[in-house]
């Protein structure tokens, strides 16, 4: 016999499941798809023949990445007395030191690795990921003297948590709360492209494995939050009332217009989570990924790049010509116990990255999938009793094969206190925006130089003039 606290508990995470899945139609269903971005669509969007994706990797709670990179052997000395508690010392092996130090031999200087990324090293020397320095939200070019005597506009919500996810997420920094705050600058790219990139969808070209974002919202198409997998169908598949039921309600005729189309919303939602279900289950990637959350997210990533690239038209062209991706990696909150929880996950990103570059390299998508990682700010040089606290600029990845790689762009700052970047403790002005690395993102994936792109990064031409011909961050892409 059934436990009937066992089925109330079940049914009431199904229909918080369906509620979920419906609300994921809503954003991503085939009206928005093609009706809604019919009529919506620019006059002068681009055409699309060739496939593209673009995965980013959220480290939410504020990377500490000068940890992540570090000076190479002139700066190691400054970086451990102005780290303190927080520094990675020398290794007593000068091999051991040897084998995480890398070279942008087009700079002619020497960096150093977290010891829990020799992966990570690895792509760097293969050339299949580079580093971005001191990134982070500006609303225009900034010198530490204008921030000091507040004679520049700056983000609104500096060093908060909220704040900086969604300037990251929405690549609109401003000095108040922004207009664009309810959608991403990857969904805005979609809205642009889909009409000819993604014509034949059956389901989101933009994929949420972690969840609920900011990043891959247009205002006509937006994620299909997997959470961790399709698995909102198993209830529905096990349990006969609960599947009698549904049923019922997806075959109701109904009077009213809304009524109507959110039947019809959940309907596609249904269909699109088998879709994305069979992916799931069926598709095979014989690279090894880690079993960590983040391992799980990028091979579910890998599965439906690989599915995509398996379903094409006529032509041999994959239905779905652009896709893009979110996952996340939470823990980065280091108020205490720094360089352990630092190192923890630096390791588990380091694992699951690796495997998701070797993965590109099995389907053949190597050259077509473009990796970024993005997280809420950098963190203060200098410790607290145990840890470090939130602060502005901070370093980033970027990795596949259509990368520039074995590169450390922008301009890495020296890690001591009281220079040209440092707002106290070490806080670093950012000296490469968000935008830029956004734009040139966006540029890559085929966006032109144009309006199209005022639209996905509204503040680029701060950054970045309508004549220039070279990437906002130049050289990232040959």
């Amino acid at each position: 016999m059934r436990n009937s606290n066992q089925s109330h508990v079940s049914r009431r995470r199904f229909l918080a499941d369906c509620g979920k899945m419906t609300g994921i139609g809503a954003m991503s269903s085939l009206l928005s798809l093609k009706l809604t971005n019919q009529l919506l669509a620019q006059s002068s969007t681009p055409v699309v023949d060739d496939y593209k994706g673009l995965v980013c990797v959220f480290l939410l709670g504020g990377l500490d990445s000068y940890n992540l990179l570090l000076p190479g052997d002139a700066g190691y000395d400054n970086y451990l007395d102005t780290r303190g508690i927080l520094g990675i010392p020398r290794d007593v092996d000068t091999d051991t030191m040897n084998l995480r130090k890398i070279v942008d031999t087009s700079l002619s200087q020497d960096f150093h690795v977290n010891p829990n990324t020799l992966g990570i090293k690895q792509m760097f020397d293969d050339g299949d990921l580079s580093f971005i320095a001191n990134v982070g939200s500006l609303v225009e070019p900034t010198t530490r003297e204008q921030y000091l005597d507040g004679s520049v506009a700056l983000p609104y919500g500096l060093f908060s948590h909220n704040d900086q996810i969604e300037q990251w997420q929405v690549s609109y920094s401003t000095s108040k709360v922004s207009s664009y705050s309810g959608t991403g600058w990857a969904g805005r790219i979609l809205d642009i492209l889909n009409d000819t990139a993604n014509p034949n969808a059956t389901i989101s070209p933009a994929m949420a494995p972690y969840g609920a974002n900011l990043t891959l919202v247009g205002r006509t198409v937006a994620p299909f939050l997997t959470n961790g997998g399709a698995d909102a169908l198993d209830m529905y598949k096990s349990d006969t009332l609960i599947q009698m039921g549904m049923d019922a309600t997806l075959e109701a005729e109904y009077a009213s217009v809304l009524q109507a189309h959110h039947n019809y919303i959940r309907k596609e939602s249904l269909a699109q989570s088998e879709e994305v279900e069979a992916i799931e289950q069926n598709t095979v990637i014989s690279t090894v990924f880690p079993t960590s959350s983040i391992g799980k997210q990028l091979l579910q990533i890998a599965k439906y790049i690989k599915a995509n690239k398996e379903n094409v038209d006529g032509n041999g062209v994959p239905i779905n010509k652009r896709q893009t991706f979110f996952a996340g990696q939470t823990g980065y909150d280091t108020h205490g116990g720094g360089l352990d929880v630092v190192g923890t996950q630096l390791l588990e990103l380091n694992e699951a990255l690796t495997a998701f570059n070797a993965a590109m390299k099995e389907i053949g998508a190597h050259d077509e999938i473009v990796t970024y990682t993005a997280t809420d700010f950098g963190r203060t040089l200098t410790p607290n009793s145990a840890g470090s606290d939130h602060a502005w600029g901070g370093n980033t990845m970027v990795m596949g094969g259509a990368v520039t790689g074995g590169r450390v762009f922008g301009e890495y700052p020296e890690i001591v206190l009281d220079t040209s970047t440092d707002l106290g403790r070490g806080r670093q002005l950012p000296t490469t925006s968000v935008d830029q690395l956004h734009a040139s993102l966006a540029h890559w994936f085929g966006i032109g130089n144009n309006s199209d792109m005022e639209t996905v990064v509204p503040n680029i031409r701060n950054f970045w003039s309508a004549t220039d011909t070279e990437y906002p961050i130049p050289g990232i892409f040959g």
